[in-house]
Parts: structure tokens; C-alpha cells; sequence
């Protein structure tokens, strides 16, 4: 039997709200999140992100797959596929229409996140620049292993994010735009060493990641832009950095 790419997609969409775990699995999620943001938040503000960014990264890389594997332990607990969860479909032609769209997403939200933070900066809320600063490779081994972050950070986030997370709160109500808003507010409260400000920017960005994710049907061109973004971060701030500007 023949299945249309519209059915595939409304299957997809129907299985947004219904639970992907056990809920005490996802406390459990909850929980470490915010302890390691607090953590995160603490050594910024003690100046730890300046030193060992060998270290610090490879410890953030071991950190992402955890997060990966006790998402993925949730939902086998509720014999959810992985590949259903990620929704990406085959064929070069598909990599390259989520290359497209991951492209045109990041274009757009980075002129979003800018009005944001001029909207931030009005209302006196400064963001952690010098924190953001901190954490940017200074050699090309850095810069490596900065790239090997990236790609591990956009695909694991996702999946937990915009996988696990959005399905998971919107499934209590059957109301997706509760996954969209529980499922950012956390992404945002994650990111406790970008403070306040910053952390009200990722809400916002995790939001459009979901409304990304909810219109291809799909976690991979919000994967491709959320690495895409964390790379470019990097460079740019080495860049700067060198002009003396940062």
C-alpha cells in the first residue's frame, strides 16, 4: 500500500500528543537539566569558562550523549522508535530540502534573536557576552573540537528538546502549543551560564526550533541549523577576538 507524504505527516502529528515516556523519567530529565544549568551558572560567575576548554569541551560532548541515552532509555521504556521520534526521511534530495530549509530557518531566527536582544538591551537586561566569550576556542585543535561539540549539541538537544520534550508536555492536555511553551521555557532554563537575558533569547529560540520541527515533520533541519549556529558562534568569536573587538 502506498503511503502519501500528507498521511505520513498526519500520523506524525497525531502521536504529538501522546506520551513518550513515563513521567517520573522525565522529573528525573527535568531535574538533571536544571542542576547542571545552576552548576554552569555557578562557574561562570567564579570564572571557570576561561581555562581547560579541551577539557570542559570533551566533558560537555560526554554530557550531551548521556542526555541522549537516558532519552533514549525513556522511550524505550515506551517502545517509541528512535527513528520515529526523529522523523527524518531518506534520499539525497531530502538532505538537501532540510539543508534548504535549515538554512532559511537560521537566516530568519538570527533576525529574530537580534530584535530580541535589542529589545533585551532597551529593557536593561544585558546578556552574558563575556561568558559566551569565554567558552570560544582560541587554537585550531580547540576549534575541532569546538566543531565536534556543535554537531553532537545539535543533534542530542533535539532529539531531547524538540523529540522527547515537545511530545512529552504536550501530551497531558493534547495541546502542542504546551510542548511548544514547557519545552522552551526548559531549553531557556538550561542555559543558566548565558544569564537571565540569555536564557530568555534560547526560550524564544527554542520556540522557533519547535515551530521548525512541527512543519517539516521532522527533527533534522532544526539539527543541521542548531549546529550550524553553535559553529558560526565559534568562529565569529574567534574572529572578533582577534580583531580585538570581542
Amino acid at each position: 500500500m502506498h503511503v502519501t507524504r500528507s498521511e505520513t505527516a498526519a500520523a506524525w502529528r497525531s502521536r504529538l500528543t501522546a506520551a513518550v515516556a513515563p513521567w517520573w523519567h522525565t522529573a528525573l530529565l527535568v531535574l538533571l537539566l536544571l542542576s547542571v544549568s545552576y552548576l554552569n551558572a555557578r562557574g561562570t560567575r567564579q570564572g571557570r569558562l576561561n581555562a581547560h576548554h579541551m577539557a570542559l569541551y570533551a566533558a560537555t560532548i560526554v554530557a550531551e550523549w548521556v542526555l541522549f541515552l537516558l532519552t533514549w532509555w525513556g522511550l524505550r521504556m515506551k517502545h517509541i522508535p528512535l527513528a520515529e521520534v526523529l522523523g527524518f526521511r531518506r534520499g539525497l534530495r531530502a538532505w538537501l530540502q532540510d539543508l534548504g530549509v535549515a538554512l532559511i530557518f537560521w537566516i530568519a531566527a538570527i533576525i529574530i534573536l537580534a530584535i530580541v536582544a535589542l529589545s533585551l538591551r532597551l529593557a536593561h537586561l544585558a546578556s552574558a557576552q563575556k561568558a559566551v566569550t569565554a567558552l570560544a576556542p582560541r587554537t585550531g585543535t580547540e576549534m575541532l573540537l569546538w566543531i565536534v561539540l556543535c554537531l553532537t549539541a545539535g543533534f542530542c538537544e533535539e532529539l531531547v528538546f524538540r523529540g522527547y520534550f515537545l511530545r512529552q508536555f504536550s501530551s497531558p492536555l493534547h495541546r502542542v502549543w504546551l510542548g511548544v511553551l514547557l519545552s522552551s521555557l526548559l531549553f531557556g532554563c538550561s542555559h543558566g551560564y548565558e544569564g537571565a537575558a540569555g536564557m530568555i533569547a534560547i526560550v524564544v529560540y527554542g520556540a522557533l526550533f519547535c515551530a521548525l520541527a512541527l512543519a517539516r515533520d521532522s527533527l533534522r533541519p532544526g539539527m543541521i541549523a542548531h549546529a550550524w549556529h553553535d559553529i558560526i558562534t565559534g568562529v565569529a568569536l574567534v574572529v572578533l577576538r582577534h580583531a580585538h573587538l570581542a
